[in-house]
């Protein structure tokens, strides 16, 4: 119990879904994997992969392949307003294209100019595609190096135009060196008015498909590693470039209120190695220093608007057991809310232009729960100090993550003397609160109790004074999985027989629980009851449900599981899809049994005899992060089965790419024995032959798995190799830091460091 939870407050909150399990947990008997039957709809990927070869056909020799390529691009865009192109226009829009990238390439701005208008005078720029990525690039090299000279009004005229118009599809490579070039300059409204007249373009148009991005291959990791790097965004967004070029300019004002303005309004994830190339262009190291000053201020006003977006990225950390992270980002709240120059609010009442994010009871909870998942009791209870001295009054949601936060460090006697302090200060419980409490109680096996508490909610629920009555499910859920765990199945069954004659109705987590408590044990006969009454409650099974009867199946020995699963998956109308094997294989291999790995294996060679469902590089990445992040018994088996998805891939033609290897990376970590370690130095060598360019993401995945395994002296040479590419900033700079301090010490202390 925080030594100061126990100020009283009349504040009261409703509760969030933020306090419910996490989006990157597993969620309690849930896959979350929902098939649907499936329906047979128009596809768009045959589509997008025929413009996508579209340039190609720009160069070919052949006229009538070149018409009949263009006329498949123009049929395929289907946008209002295309209207039909004839064939003089096929062959004009061919000749000028040419000329206009030969024009490029020597340099003539004039003759670009011209034809440009000429394209557009035909509204034929529309059909440049992919083709504008380059013309956007060659345009950029355009913009003049020396800014002590003049810069040509009709020439700045001409690549402003092509710039503005390729970043409207996507390109924004020319577009943002204008910028660049005009803040140089020393004029900052000349490169807003660029921004400014970009935004006016892509909002009077149609939304578009974006064109193919370098970036698309960076997505957030699948493990739940919350990553530095930019998402996919439609093309009617601004990119990060674009948006940070826009801050570089207001920093060139002194005006962070604006450059906090456009952050908010288009919130952009920071991708660090697109600002370290930004910042590159830029001599003056101050200008450097303060435009990142804005971006790491920014950034937190952007997190704390995205109330989820903040909640996921500490769950993240705090699953990591990244301390360190945590604390700095909190650190810089409390800056922004109280250094030299806030920008962020603590109450509504303090909300103005300069200071418009307020930091909801949400985000302290955020914290809070972050902090105690970690095992920092001393940090938590600073927390709630500062809360009390800015004037923020503990509400309900707050409470409920203390819970919650207890929950995780298995303190039922905290929990308990929390929640009567709670209950002394007026706050009244919220469904979650409950839920919170009744699942510490029920994990510390103190069932009667749970059982208790669970009276006194339904008691609350019966009299109408629980708001939100119609979200109680969750805390049903609890309390049956609590039953079953606590070895009384007979009440779990009592309980759930009561939920479907009088209500709330059990939904797919309900039954989920049942059937992997009896799944476990082999209990098929119970399962069978189970499946029955799932199909009269009108349920169709997800990916959980299948994996558990599976399970159940195995255990009693039927040879012809897979086959019994897949028929029964048919039999409730769900398509055994990409989507459906994947999952249903990542819980096979869940937990490190001979019998789940061979399952496992089994299902991946069905689906690659399986025409509409065939794996893919998530699929194969995903059984190797699997075979790597786990102790196997059978460790050649183990063996065997990577070198078969290693050579199904190759034969496949699917090659690792970066995020690829950041999963399989972070993977071996994870395993603590020797040949973990030996995986991920061999994935990192692999990358280096290979040439796969290594970003921040990659050095904070590999220093942060070989500090969490203690691998001082490998961790040290890989500082050695990362100081040769890049100047790591923020958290990585941080876990670099760690391990320099570490050697500084074990060599100051020399031989005794080994004692």
């Amino acid at each position: 119990m925080l030594r100061h939870a126990t100020v009283k407050t009349r504040r009261t909150a409703a509760v969030l879904d933020f306090l419910a399990p996490t989006a990157f947990g597993y969620r309690l008997g849930s896959s979350k994997v929902q098939p649907q039957p499936s329906v047979t709809k128009p596809s768009t990927r045959h589509d997008t992969e025929k413009l996508a070869k579209f340039p190609v056909s720009v160069r070919t020799q052949s006229p009538a392949i070149l018409c009949q390529s263009i006329k498949q691009r123009i049929s395929l865009l289907s946008q209002p307003g295309v209207a039909a192109v004839s064939d003089p226009d096929i062959n004009f829009f061919d000749e000028k294209v040419v000329e206009l990238r030969l024009a490029l390439r020597a340099g003539d701005i004039a003759r670009v100019g011209e034809l440009w208008s000429q394209l557009d005078d035909r509204k034929l720029l529309r059909l440049l595609g992919r083709e504008l990525r380059g013309f956007s690039e060659r345009a950029a090299r355009l913009c003049p190096r020396d800014t002590t000279e003049a810069w040509d009004a009709d020439e700045k005229s001409v690549i402003e135009g092509i710039a503005v118009a390729a970043a409207c599809e996507g390109a924004v490579n020319a577009l943002t060196t204008c910028m660049i070039t005009h803040i140089k300059r020393g004029d900052s409204q000349a490169a807003l008015g660029l921004y400014r007249r970009f935004l006016a373009h892509t909002s009077n148009q149609t939304a578009s498909e974006p064109l193919p991005s370098t970036l698309r291959e960076d997505v957030e990791d699948a493990n739940g590693l919350a990553l530095n790097i930019l998402g996919e965004q439609l093309s009617h967004q601004p990119s990060f470039s674009l948006v940070l070029a826009a801050i570089a300019a207001h920093a060139l004002e002194d005006s962070f209120e604006a450059a906090l303005r456009i952050m908010l309004e288009n919130p952009v994830r920071i991708n660090q190695s697109t600002q370290k190339e930004f910042m590159a262009s830029f001599d003056d190291v101050s200008f450097r220093a303060k435009v990142q000053s804005y971006v790491r201020r920014l950034d937190i006003a952007r997190l704390i608007s995205r109330h989820h977006s903040l909640s996921t990225h500490i769950t993240n950390l705090a699953g990591n057991q990244d301390l360190s992270q945590i604390e700095n980002l909190y650190r810089a709240i409390i800056d922004g809310l109280y250094g030299s120059e806030p920008y962020l609010a603590a109450h509504d009442s303090q909300k103005s232009s300069q200071r418009p994010v307020v930091v909801q009871e949400i985000n302290w909870a955020a914290f809070l729960t972050g902090f105690l998942r970690c095992h920092r009791r001393d940090l938590a209870e600073k927390l709630w100090n500062d809360m009390l001295k800015y004037g923020i009054q503990p509400g309900v949601i707050t409470w409920t993550a203390l819970l919650d936060g207890f929950d995780s460090m298995g303190e039922a006697d905290a929990a308990s003397a929390s929640w009567d302090n709670m209950i002394s200060q007026g706050i009244r419980p919220g469904i979650l609160t409950y839920r919170a409490v009744i699942s510490t109680l029920f994990n510390a096996r103190r069932p009667d109790d749970a059982i208790e508490k669970f009276g006194k909610f339904k008691q609350e629920l019966a009299s109408g004074s629980l708001p939100d009555a119609e979200d109680a499910l969750p805390v049903y859920n609890t309390v049956l999985h609590g039953l079953l765990n606590n070895g009384r199945p007979g009440d779990a069954d009592a309980l759930l027989q009561n939920l479907r004659q009088k209500g709330p109705k059990p939904d797919i987590v309900s039954y989920n629980t049942f059937l992997r408590h009896h799944g476990r044990k082999g209990e098929f006969r119970a399962v069978s009851v189970l499946l029955e009454r799932l199909r009269e409650d009108g349920l169709t099974g997800d990916a959980f449900t299948f994996s558990s009867v599976l399970s159940a199946l195995l255990k009693v020995g039927r040879t012809d599981a897979t086959n019994l699963v897949l028929s029964l998956m048919k039999k409730q109308n769900v398509e055994p899809n990409v989507a459906v094997f994947s999952a249903i294989i990542d819980q096979q291999l869940r937990e490190p049994s001979e019998q789940g790995l061979r399952t496992a294996m089994e299902l991946l060679r069905k689906m690659e005899t399986n025409p509409d469902a065939q794996p893919n590089d998530v699929t194969y990445t995903g059984v190797l992060a699997s075979l790597h992040r786990r102790v196997w018994p059978d460790t050649d088996l183990a063996e065997e089965c990577k070198r078969y998805v290693l050579k199904r891939m190759k034969e496949r033609n699917i090659r690792p790419n970066r995020v690829t290897y950041h999963i399989l990376i972070k993977a071996c970590l994870e395993n603590p024995e020797p040949e973990g370690l030996r995986g991920a130095l061999g994935y990192y060598r692999e990358m280096a032959n290979r040439k796969v360019s290594m970003n921040y993401d990659t050095w904070y995945i590999l220093l942060h798995g070989l500090i969490s395994r203690e691998e001082w002296a490998v961790a040290d040479e890989m500082v050695e190799d990362l100081l040769r590419y890049i100047k790591p900033v923020g958290a990585l700079e941080s876990l670099v830091g760690r391990i320099q301090r570490r050697t500084a010490w074990r060599m100051k202390l020399g031989p005794k460091a080994y004692v």
